[in-house]
């Protein structure tokens, strides 16, 4: 857990030299516009449950090129602002429900560290490994604001650094024992905006895994 720990940090101490402008990043308009404009495809692909289901609507949506139009027009861009991989994509898309959604979010309160493993059945569809979701939907259980306030933060800002290093113990302690948290700021950004998107679309996952109070 020590070394978890000490590699969380220094994945943190890697962006002090983000930029401190906050406002939207091409990726995330671009995920803004798909759902708005693919609602009901987004809302499948966040709620799949299994890989297949998962892979029909990200090859829809992926292969939708009129947001990317509309974003990025004949404005130079880069390829990973509007491709990305099915895990990449599920965590902008979640965040872009997330935001605009913002009081049920807000609702959310900490639920007690569990002891006991967090197995949920959407890992099967995310493409990521079921460690990194595992914490994800920890840290959704335990930590709902402080991924609230990272994914208002737009991506490569001192903000969204800060952001990151708040979580950091919470990551911590959400991680499994012996497991190391070598992603990219990305990739842990996605899990925890994917994790946070099923708690409020599926709270009894999370009200299931309570721990019975003692004496009953």
């Amino acid at each position: 857990m020590k070394h978890a720990y000490a590699l969380l940090a220094i994945g943190l101490a890697s962006m002090i030299a983000a930029s401190p402008v906050a406002a939207r990043s091409p990726a995330q308009a671009y995920a803004a516009c798909l759902t708005q404009s693919r609602a009901t495809d987004v809302r499948e692909l966040l709620q799949a449950a299994d890989a297949q289901a998962a892979n029909r609507r990200y090859q829809i949506l992926a292969n939708d090129d009129r947001c990317f139009t509309q974003v990025f027009g004949n404005q130079p861009f880069k390829p990973e602002d509007g491709a990305a991989s099915m895990d990449m994509l599920r965590g902008r898309l979640a965040e872009a429900v997330l935001r605009d959604d913002e009081s049920r979010v807000a609702a959310l309160q900490a639920l007690p560290l569990q002891q006991k493993r967090y197995i949920r059945p959407w890992f099967a569809a995310t493409g990521r490994h079921p460690a990194v979701d595992e914490m994800g939907a920890c840290m959704a259980d335990t930590d709902p604001a402080g991924i609230a306030a990272l994914i208002e933060t737009s991506p490569g800002t001192t903000d969204e650094n800060s952001a990151l290093s708040a979580l950091s113990p919470a990551l911590t302690k959400c991680l499994s024992a012996g497991t190391r948290l070598d992603a990219s700021r990305e990739a842990l950004r996605a899990a925890l905006a994917d994790a946070l998107y099923q708690r409020l679309n599926n709270p009894a996952l999370s009200l299931a895994n309570l721990a019975p109070e003692r004496g009953r």
